[in-house]
């Protein structure tokens, strides 16, 4: 089941380990191949999560990790020192929190010097036990970050060394292409946010692409979508009349957004995440998008206000 993949955003190890296993089992017992995740994640443990599982079904699965931003515990020892000692001074008062600026994020973003992504890269296959990813993305990257030569050889040089099957980049919708315009090249796979709302999906421009991955079909358009149904009565009879499905049940409502991304990226992978086992289950069920409902879809989000749909 490659059109489905699962989001390993919010796993972690430490006491929530067992039940994080749990869902990348259960992702594996409803058919699901293909994980998505990153250095980043679980503060780096999302990775060891699913390296607690997946080996013993490696050359089945897919596992797509990214490199270029460093999860705090990856951050230099003066970094975290400096953080520490920020965060404590401001706790002396109002005159400490004007006088001592606030310490900045605790992830590391643009960490595409070499030295970062191969020791990112390392890191990676340790925790996940395995000896290559099956891709490889540069984590919200720019134009700028792409376009270094040496980071196309870099990810060309792990390739050759059988440490990487696939490279591409993970990033905002405007800096994909920007990406796909200026530097192709380092973006055979392209992984982005696309919705109902915001169908990034299909304003790709024209190019042959190994793989285009999508996210985030759930997310924002759910809750602006329920609201609206529910704030007006005679949106949710028409919902409840050409649909089938209740206006205020998010259950169904998210199976035909999911089944909606699906639709629009035709041959590539949509990923959702959720950290309820059964939720799995009925993502891997979701049933194809059929004509009647589509058409409900797309007529209710035209009657939306159009400041209603964050941008992905």
């Amino acid at each position: 089941m490659l059109r489905l993949g699962f989001g390993c955003g919010d796993l972690h190890s430490g006491v929530a380990h067992a039940a994080c296993a749990r869902l990348v089992e259960t992702a594996l017992d409803s058919g699901i191949r293909y994980f998505d995740v990153a250095r980043l994640y679980g503060d780096g443990s999302a990775e060891t999560v699913l390296g607690s599982v997946l080996p013993r079904v490696r050359d089945r699965v897919i596992i797509a990790s990214k490199a270029g931003i460093l999860p705090y515990s990856m951050l230099r020892w003066h970094t975290r020192f400096s953080r520490k000692v920020a965060k404590a001074a401001r706790m002396a008062g109002p005159l400490a929190r004007a006088l001592v600026p606030a310490p900045s994020s605790t992830v590391g973003f643009g960490a595409f010097r070499l030295s970062e992504l191969d020791r990112s890269v390392g890191r990676s296959l340790k925790a996940l036990r395995t000896d290559y990813l099956d891709i490889l993305l540069l984590h919200e990257c720019s134009v700028a970050d792409a376009g270094r030569h040496e980071v196309l050889d870099f990810l060309v040089r792990l390739r050759t060394q059988g440490k990487i099957r696939r490279f591409g980049i993970a990033t905002h919708f405007p800096e994909t292409i920007e990406i796909l315009n200026d530097v192709p090249r380092i973006a055979p796979i392209v992984q982005f946010a696309s919705d109902a709302l915001n169908r990034n999906a299909s304003r790709l421009p024209v190019s042959r692409l190994d793989l285009v991955v999508t996210h985030s079909s759930i997310k924002y358009a759910l809750p602006r979508l329920v609201d609206h149904l529910t704030a007006d009565p005679a949106a949710a009879t028409r919902w409840s009349e050409r649909t089938g499905f209740a206006a205020d049940d998010r259950s169904k409502i998210a199976g035909l957004l999911l089944a909606d991304a699906v639709a629009e990226n035709a041959s590539g992978v949509v990923l959702f995440s959720t950290s309820r086992p059964e939720r799995i289950a009925e993502a891997a069920t979701t049933s194809p998008l059929d004509i009647a409902r589509s058409a409900a879809l797309r007529d209710e989000l035209a009657r939306m206000p159009r400041d209603a749909a964050a941008v992905l």
